[in-house]
C-alpha cells in the first residue's frame, strides 16, 4: 500500500481549533505548539484525540507578562510526565522586537526549557523575533541538537550556521505578502526547509490557517524554480527526519 505524502504545518497553535482539526487530519500533519500551562494541557488532549497532531508543550515569550513561575514549572513537569509522547518543546524562545522590556525574564525561562531539551534530547520549536543570533547562540551553548526556527526573518548570514547545526527553518504562508520572508527562501537549502502557518493568526489581512501550507509550498517552488510536488515531498521527508531524530515513531502518521 502506497503511503500518502501529506502537507506539513510545522508551527500551529492548533489547540485553538478543537473539533475543526477533523478538517485537516487526512491531508496535513500539524505540529501543535503551546503558549502556557492551560494550552499545554489542551494540546495533550488534542493529540490523544486526533492523530494528525504532534504535540509540543512550552511557554511563549509573549506570555511571560502573565504566566507565573509556578505555571512555568507546571509545564516543565507536564513535559517530564509525558516523555513518551512529548518530544518537542515549544513555543519557546526570545523576543527583542515585540517584548524587549521583559527580555531578562525571557532568558531565564528559555534556559529552563533549553536545559530539559538537552537532558531529554527533545527538539525545540523556536520564537526568535529580533533575537535570532541570541537564540542560535543559546542552542550552541546548551548543545541542543534538534530545533526549528519558526517564521524566520533573521539575518541571511545566520542561515548557513543554522543549517550546519542541523536545524530547520520554517517558511510561513505569509511569504505571499511578506517580501522579506519570501526573499530569504532562496538562501535556505531545501534539506533544511519546513512549512508552517502559525495558525490561527491574522497577518496583514491574511487569515493564516493550516490549509495555507499549500501556498507556502507553492511559494518555495517558485523561488527555487522547482516542481511543487517535488517540494512537497522534500518537506515531508525533512519533517519525518526531524521526528525520527527525536524518537517519534513516524509510522503513526504515514499509514
Amino acid at each position: 500500500m502506497k503511503r500518502k505524502i501529506k502537507f506539513v504545518d510545522a508551527h500551529s497553535h492548533a489547540y485553538e481549533f478543537g473539533s475543526k482539526i477533523c478538517n485537516y487530519r487526512d491531508n496535513i500533519l500539524i505540529l501543535c505548539v503551546s503558549d502556557d500551562f492551560k494550552s499545554s494541557q489542551l494540546t495533550l488532549k488534542l493529540y490523544k484525540k486526533y492523530k494528525c497532531i504532534i504535540p509540543a508543550l512550552g511557554v511563549h515569550p509573549w506570555s511571560l507578562d502573565e504566566v507565573s513561575i509556578d505555571d512555568i514549572n507546571r509545564v516543565i513537569q507536564l513535559i517530564e510526565e509525558n516523555l513518551d509522547i512529548i518530544k518537542v518543546v515549544g513555543e519557546v524562545g526570545l523576543d527583542k522586537r515585540f517584548k524587549p522590556q521583559i527580555y531578562n525574564v525571557q532568558v531565564k525561562v528559555f534556559e529552563k526549557f533549553l536545559t530539559i531539551a538537552k537532558e531529554y534530547s527533545l527538539a525545540l520549536n523556536l520564537h526568535a523575533a529580533g533575537a535570532w543570533r541570541e537564540v542560535f547562540e543559546f542552542l550552541s551553548k546548551f548543545k541542543v541538537e534538534n530545533a526549528i526556527f519558526h517564521w524566520y526573518t533573521g539575518p541571511i548570514n545566520l542561515i548557513e550556521e543554522i543549517e550546519n547545526s542541523g536545524y530547520y527553518i520554517s517558511i510561513n504562508a505569509a511569504a505571499k505578502i511578506q517580501p522579506k520572508h519570501r526573499n530569504l527562501i532562496k538562501y535556505v537549502d531545501m534539506d533544511h526547509i519546513l512549512t508552517e502557518t502559525d495558525s490561527p493568526y491574522k497577518y496583514r489581512g491574511l487569515n493564516l490557517m493550516p490549509e495555507l501550507v499549500a501556498d507556502a509550498v507553492n511559494i518555495i517552488a517558485e523561488e527555487k524554480g522547482l516542481n511543487m510536488e517535488n517540494v512537497k515531498k522534500v518537506i515531508w521527508r525533512n519533517f519525518l527526519s526531524m521526528l525520527s531524530n527525536v524518537g517519534i515513531n513516524y509510522n503513526t502518521y504515514i499509514k
